[in-house]
């Protein structure tokens, strides 16, 4: 090969290099909840919890983080995304919540061959991040159904259906402090929900 192809050869290779670093994707920043489970006080009932999947409202059927910028719009970070969606985040953080209350005698997941003795059903109503001038908040909104499944007529089983909806702002203007006041946000939810649970089986 004559020097100058030779030459030419090596500075297309440099180049192709040099674009290559330019155009590096970013690192993608996966997040969960992170909080204590909340403590409530009562007797034990003597009921055992099945949790069932958790449905989703479609605009936040997605492990991206989702936020609100404007009226109307909703907006996803490419980047910044939930390990996993938010329909399995919060029934698996509530089932551990219930879990660790003590207060009923023990609490199933899905697909559990243990006999339940109610149902616990939810859907995802909000699970987003809402930007304002002054601040961002988490906001979050869960509907739950408590079934009693030892009586058998379908309309005496529903015990309670209840939409319940929390918002924290965030310290700073950034997804790692709106995932941080989420947390907390959860945890509000888990509480009376979980209270709200105890009060209803007897």
């Amino acid at each position: 090969m004559p020097m100058r192809h030779l030459l030419a050869f090596i500075l297309m290779l440099a180049l192709t290099g040099c674009g290559a670093a330019r155009t590096k994707a970013p690192d993608v920043r996966y997040y969960t909840l992170e909080y204590e489970s909340p403590v409530i006080s009562g007797e034990t009932r003597q009921a055992v919890i099945a949790l069932s999947r958790f449905g989703v409202a479609p605009e936040f059927n997605t492990g991206k983080l989702v936020y609100r910028d404007l009226s109307f719009g909703r907006q996803e970070y490419a980047y910044h995304q939930w390990r996993v969606t938010p329909q399995a985040l919060v029934a698996d953080y509530l089932r551990r919540d219930l879990q660790q209350s003590g207060l009923f005698l023990a609490v199933s997941r899905p697909g559990s061959s243990m006999t339940a003795t109610h149902q616990l059903e939810g859907m995802i109503e909000e699970w987003m991040e809402v930007d304002e001038e002054d601040r961002w908040l988490a906001s979050a909104g869960l509907t739950v159904t408590l079934l009693d499944l030892r009586v058998r007529s379908a309309a005496k089983q529903v015990l309670f259906q209840r939409t319940y909806r929390e918002s924290e702002p965030a310290a700073k203007k950034n997804p790692g402090s709106v995932v941080e006041a989420m947390s907390r946000a959860m945890r509000r939810l888990s509480e009376k929900i979980i209270a709200d649970v105890h009060a209803a089986v007897k």
